[in-house]
């Protein structure tokens, strides 16, 4: 018979906790947010497949508001269902549902945008423009991305990234990017690694990218590589960028690489918001030594802040181990349907000096949200055959959660890390459903369950 003993709550003044669940049982306590008005995503039909983009749009008015919705199909968007009618209601009940599979190639659109706009807002026709400005009047916006099934896809870091693969040289460079594993794989470890290679009488390239959008907050890369003696053509690329080519694609870059010497040759780093020319690049050096470093920029609606680190990431960072740091406020873009790239390119498309592959390691990528850590709360704990256990978590997503577990409520054990992240949906407000498995519980029938937000 299950054993069931009483349930406390707990509050960490290291990170922030949720409630303790023992198994069968469970609680905890969730913030209370200003009601401002966001829109869900319910439904996104997948790529290449006709159907309806619906949803829910909450603390909002559907009698004095409507959508504006578009895809981007073939580098250019299209207003949905279509310029006659650009406007999508809300019905009552906060739902609604846009066709947005129009024309037959529609089913191949990669990136979908809507807003939250007055009843009374008159969309201008949008109908193969290579950009999509945010109107003033949107009250909310939410943006999805659909990844193309026919490219190269893998798991790195607890998010989906796509494999680049160009047959003509292309830019950056120009290159040749390719997406074989002799130039983009994973080790046992799950670290990428990324190759510059000679193959089929050229050099080519390496580039993967986010399957999804993140939005405000701050990334983090690490690198494993001794960047001061980095191939001098070699350029490693950390930056978020949009297709779309407002606010200047939304390009916000950190960019290593000696650049063959041209700023001098201990200049191997540079940060840069576009466009460049405009006072927005700042270049640095990196000391000898440094094998494995961490870069990161916390990008906000008023300013991207820069960072690099000797070594792993750290909150705060003892001050001995920060390398370079730099704020930058001038031409800002909002967020908006960016997306994550990792490249190793060479610089001009010129061979590397010494005529051998280039290749750097990168051991960890994360995103943190903005704002205050979200706490999350384990909605469901049940034994498993075998002797596992099971936790059902609900939490807000892109944040991380440690699990713990106790036997006796006092003494507390770390089990594990959770991202919960499993959607390719950026800005909602709808949390993330995610399980963990506790391959060896403390006890099978009376084991207690907590869960922490890390910073």
């Amino acid at each position: 018979m299950e054993q069931r003993k009483s349930v406390s709550l707990r509050i960490c003044t290291r990170l922030i906790a949720t409630g303790v669940v023992g198994i069968g049982l469970g609680f905890s306590l969730l913030p209370v947010k200003a009601a401002s008005p966001s829109i869900i995503i319910t439904n996104l039909p997948a790529y290449g497949s006709p159907g309806n983009l619906s949803g829910l749009v909450v603390n909002s008015d559907p009698a004095t508001n409507s959508l504006a919705v578009y895809i981007y199909v073939a580098g250019s968007w299209y207003s949905r269902p279509g310029c006659a009618s650009a406007l999508t209601p809300i019905q009552p009940d906060g739902s609604w549902s846009a066709d947005i599979t129009v024309s037959p190639s529609d089913v191949n659109a990669t990136e979908i945008a809507a807003f939250l706009v007055p009843t009374n807002y008159a969309p201008a026709c949008v109908s193969g423009a290579s950009g999509l400005p945010i109107p003033p009047q949107a009250e909310a916006v939410i943006y999805a991305t659909r990844v193309n099934p026919g490219a190269r896809q893998f798991n790195f870091s607890g998010y989906g990234w796509s494999v680049r693969n160009t047959t003509s040289a292309s830019g950056p460079g120009p290159n040749y990017f390719s997406n074989s594993t002799n130039n983009v794989w994973l080790d046992s470890r799950g670290q990428l690694h990324m190759k510059i290679a000679y193959t089929n009488g050229v050099w080519e390239c390496a580039e993967v990218t986010s399957d999804r959008t993140f939005g405000y907050g701050q990334y983090r890369f690490t690198v494993s590589a001794p960047l001061n003696t980095l191939e001098p053509n070699a350029v490693l690329g950390l930056f978020v960028y949009s297709n779309d080519n407002v606010y200047n694609y939304r390009e916000v870059d950190i960019e290593l690489s000696r650049w063959d010497y041209a700023f001098g040759t201990n200049d191997v780093g540079d940060y840069a918001v576009a466009p460049y020319d405009s006072g927005q690049v700042l270049r640095f050096p990196l000391p000898a030594g440094v094998t494995n470093s961490t870069h990161s920029f916390i990008w906000q609606s008023t300013n991207v802040a820069f960072q690099s680190l000797n070594g792993d990431f750290a909150s705060p960072p003892a001050a001995t181990n920060i390398l370079e740091g730099w704020n930058c406020a001038v031409g800002i873009p909002p967020q908006g349907g960016e997306q994550v790239h990792i490249n190793l390119w060479l610089d001009k498309g010129n061979p590397p000096v010494n005529g051998q592959p280039v290749e750097v390691v990168i051991s960890n990528f994360q995103f943190v949200p903005s704002g205050s850590p979200q706490p999350a709360q384990i909605n469901q704990v049940a034994p498993l055959p075998g002797g596992n256990v099971q936790l059902n978590v609900q939490g807000a997503t892109d944040w991380r959660y440690q699990i713990l577990s106790s036997s006796d409520l006092v003494n507390w054990l770390d089990i594990g890390t959770m991202l919960a992240t499993n959607s390719s949906i950026s800005y909602s407000s709808s949390p993330a459903l995610f399980e963990f498995i506790d391959t060896n519980p403390v006890s099978l029938y009376s084991s207690f369950y907590r869960i922490l937000t890390e910073p």
